[in-house]
């Protein structure tokens, strides 16, 4: 028990760090996304999954845990915490099964409870610690299972297949290839991007298969059994999949990539400070960092003895792989000729699939090599004090993001939501909202927490739009019926009713400027300072009288 400690204590600082100052930020649009879809009954929440843009797998977990916990923001990120803290323990469980040292496990356990990256994850309801905990999982019972399987075959190389030692490791190679298989098929179902982690598993085990058991096909089996059934598991929603991405072709929301968003990934998953990609002197560190990160991995490879090396290596690089090869795709189609029949219409979408957040799951394996190299430095002096350099900056990192975050300052849509449910009347009273970006969370506060007057709900402005099947997938689709919307700001509204207009600088919105004229605004816009989706980011809350 007492070898144990150090982990446990660990595993506090791990949770401590994810609570702090969780509760002091706003709901905003995607965490009220996901709030407001496990709402619905089950057959109708996997319908309107379907007209998003993800798999169902993290909403099933969070409709589970709602079951116990509720739906408050404690409890809907209170999962993320929980498998954030997770991934502490599993990178501990990884690191000890696949490098064979103790102390090595603990530095990697240490490094991914305190890494900023990782940390600001665990402010989200969405499915990123959750997947980043299934991808070292999936790990673990990969490595675990090819150093059984080795095992088993090279003792049963000595004529004695019926061995208690060889029994028994035949059922643990069973249950770990299973393990990896569950792992796996929930990664795929719980974020598209998770397939290049899976990718990159599989194809490391089949590598592994082929230099130790080169010519024995009988030993691919249980992997191969694996990937029928992770196969099998994503099956049911492949249909679903397919819809989505032709719906995603149609119209995407995320900036292309470019020649800065690489480095600044590696920046974050390395050091956690903000940066600004526009300033030449944090260009200049950006290209540093990246330079140095990629010297990591190369001394992380040439240092360690063990194979499992190249398993982290893997699922470090095919999420980078997977976007470059999406960037190569945009710019082969940028210069197709009249004759390239290869650039079809659906090919040639234009589409970007490159965001940070995608990137924690990569972020954690890259943590575990920082932790090998620089336990594997030769100089025991030298590694022991870069890695307490290491924890200094990563701490660093993190106060210095809560600083800059000031959210004691920022109450967001929670005040918002508060100060309109004290001033909205019953009787001719209404509330319009001008982007659907802030819509969802502003229902899910007035839904939890605040009530507006009755036959006082808040709606949703369109533009003209009075059916829900014509808003895009982008605004929210799969989260609004008929009865949200609102063509027109003066449907309904009469001479002297009050109107409530929220809306917001963030995600290229401002204020609305075709209201009708005979409204005249009372007082003040009322601003809200927010710290989602970006520090700086306000939303208003604005009075009209309507004459």
């Amino acid at each position: 028990m007492k070898r144990y400690i150090p982990l446990y204590i660990i595993l506090v600082i791990g949770l401590a760090l994810r609570f702090y100052h969780n509760l002091d930020i706003s709901i905003w649009h995607d965490e009220a996304f996901s709030a407001l879809m496990i709402r619905y009954p089950w057959g109708e929440m996997f319908h309107r999954l379907g007209l998003d843009v993800h798999p169902p797998m993290y909403y099933i977990f969070l409709r589970l845990w709602h079951y116990v916990f509720g739906d408050s923001v404690l409890s809907l990120r209170g999962m993320s915490i929980f498998f954030g803290t997770g991934t502490i323990w599993a990178a501990w469980m990884f690191v000890r099964e696949a490098f064979k040292n103790e102390k090595i496990a603990l530095w990697a356990a240490l490094l991914v409870a305190i890494n900023p990256f990782g940390l600001r994850f665990a402010l989200e309801a969405r499915m990123y610690t959750m997947g980043a905990f299934f991808a070292v999982l999936a790990g673990y019972f990969l490595v675990r299972a090819l150093n059984t399987q080795k095992l088993v075959y090279e003792t049963g190389a000595q004529n004695m297949p019926n061995l208690p030692g060889i029994i028994q490791g035949g059922k643990t190679v069973f249950w770990n290839y299973l393990g990896f298989a569950l792992s796996t098929a929930i990664i795929i179902n719980s974020h598209y991007y998770l397939f290049f982690t899976a990718a990159a598993l599989g194809f490391y085990g089949l590598l592994y298969l082929f230099v130790h058991h080169l010519g024995s096909w009988k030993k691919y089996i249980p992997l191969l059994s694996s990937f029928i059934v992770i196969g099998l598991s994503f099956l049911p929603w492949l249909k679903t999949f397919l819809f989505q991405l032709r719906q995603v072709e149609a119209g995407y929301w995320i900036d292309k990539m470019t020649i800065w968003s690489i480095p600044s990934t590696f920046w974050d998953m390395l050091l956690g400070f903000s940066r600004d990609t526009n300033n030449p002197t944090t260009q200049i560190w950006l290209i540093v960092v990246l330079l140095f990160c990629l010297w990591i991995v190369y001394r992380f490879l040439k240092n360690s003895d063990s194979k499992h090396k190249w398993l982290v290596v893997f699922a470090i690089m095919a999420p980078f792989i997977g976007a470059i090869l999406f960037y190569l795709k945009n710019v082969h189609c940028a210069f197709r000729s009249p004759f390239d029949f290869f650039a079809s219409p659906s090919y040639c979408s234009g589409t970007s699939i490159y965001l940070d957040r995608y990137f924690l799951f990569a972020g954690v394996y890259f943590s575990l090599a920082v932790a090998v190299w620089l336990k594997e430095i030769k100089i025991q002096w030298l590694s022991s004090s870069l890695f307490v350099i290491y924890i200094i900056l990563n701490l660093a990192a993190f106060g210095n993001y809560w600083k800059s975050m000031d959210v004691l300052n920022k109450p967001g849509m929670n005040a918002l939501a508060k100060e309109l449910s004290t001033n909205a009347e019953s009787s001719g009273h209404h509330v319009f909202v001008g982007t659907s970006f802030e819509f969802f969370n502003l229902k899910y506060y007035l839904e939890t927490y605040y009530r507006l007057p009755s036959g006082v709900r808040p709606l949703l402005y369109t533009g003209g739009r009075g059916k829900a099947s014509e808003i895009s997938h982008v605004e929210g689709v799969s989260l609004l019926t008929d009865a949200d919307l609102l063509p027109e700001y003066n449907q309904n509204v009469h001479p002297a009713d009050t109107v409530w207009v929220i809306w917001t600088n963030a995600f290229g919105s401002k204020k609305p400027e075709n209201l009708p004229l005979n409204w005249t605004q009372i007082g003040e816009d009322k601003g809200f300072a927010d710290v989602k989706p970006f520090n700086g980011a306000y939303i208003y809350l604005s009075e009209y009288k309507v004459n």
